[in-house]
């Protein structure tokens, strides 16, 4: 077996794909077959890090098989909520998806309002975590997320995953936007000049480490990072499970003493209650059993490990085949 990357066939599935969430109410939507019936896995936009996970995810769970059959192909979309569309048709039997979109899925809440609750959806182990990063100023008084209150903050675009994060932050601290001296909704590069030149006081900064724009910033006007860890947060992250504890981590930047403590979503590979158990506890068994093989595919995923996998960011029931694995394993 071997996986492929099935850009021709995507355009099609996709359309399909969306057209079966618009019109079906329940989890009895059209299941078009795969070419081949192979295994498909959406995996989001090909330079992105989902793409590659999901090739690695094929890569092992081929390696695992137990003989010749149709492969494992790799299904380039436009991203999670593409992702979702896909799983709920049929037409991928996996998925790439961020936690918080899975989330919304599930429950019909956000962006899927209108298409419903998707009940069927299951989750068999997170990927990669998108940590926030709040940059403050070389002069700023600011020591705890609380001490943002009054303070200049860069939100970032709206509509943007940066912005989206700065809310979140804001909604666990519970500061208001009228609380702030001033919200601006600059893009990144612009965000760390104005940073340097003392236009603002902090700028949070959003996606996977190491982050170009950070060491800019530690590196050009002596920025430091805020920790992200208060009973607030903590409160936060216990009653949405969506977003997870993640670390910014010394080694990622040059000039960074110690790792700073952060929070942010992560990547799942989901499926269906469709998915057979016996196949869902093979695709877990041979990633997670191989963890080693797993992050030695892309330097992304070097800090991958069982326990996290199996324990943050789910945001959707775990697949029974899945929860088998995790027992026999003792993970929780």
């Amino acid at each position: 077996m071997m996986w492929r990357d099935v850009r021709g066939w995507g355009v099609v599935a996709v359309l399909m794909a969306l057209g079966a969430v618009a019109g079906a109410s329940g989890v009895g939507a059209a299941e078009p077959a795969a070419p081949g019936g192979a295994l498909v896995v959406a995996s989001g936009e090909i330079n992105g890090t989902a793409y590659l996970e999901a090739g690695a995810v094929c890569r092992l769970a081929d390696r695992a098989a137990a003989g010749p059959g149709a492969g494992c192909l790799v299904q380039p979309t436009a991203g999670s909520a593409v992702d979702v569309a896909l799983l709920h048709s049929g037409a991928a039997q996996l998925a790439v998806v961020q936690s918080r979109t899975l989330a919304e899925a599930f429950s019909g809440q956000g962006p899927f309002a209108a298409t419903g609750a998707m009940p069927e959806l299951r989750a068999l182990f997170s990927l990669h975590g998108e940590p926030v990063a709040v940059l403050l100023a070389a002069n700023s008084k600011i020591k705890r997320p609380a001490d943002l209150k009054g303070k200049r903050l860069n939100l970032g675009k709206p509509g943007s995953y940066q912005r989206s994060m700065a809310d979140a932050l804001l909604a666990a601290e519970g500061i208001r936007m009228e609380d702030l001296t001033s919200s601006l909704e600059m893009e990144p590069p612009r965000m760390v000049k104005a940073l340097c030149d003392g236009q603002i006081d902090a700028a949070v900064i959003t996606g996977l480490s190491p982050l170009a724009d950070v060491q800019t910033a530690l590196d050009d006007c002596d920025a430091s990072l805020l920790p992200l860890r208060d009973a607030a947060i903590t409160a936060f992250l216990n009653s949405h499970p969506a977003y997870v504890p993640l670390t910014l981590h010394a080694d990622d930047y040059q000039g960074l003493d110690a790792d700073v403590p952060s929070f942010g979503l992560r990547a799942v590979l989901a499926t269906t209650t469709r998915l057979p158990d016996a196949e869902a506890y093979r695709i877990v068994k041979a990633v997670m059993g191989d963890t080693a093989a797993l992050r030695s595919l892309h330097p992304l995923l070097r800090r991958l490990d069982r326990k996290d996998m199996a324990g943050q960011g789910l945001a959707v029931p775990p697949h029974d085949g899945a929860l088998r694995y995790y027992k026999e394993k003792g993970l929780p």
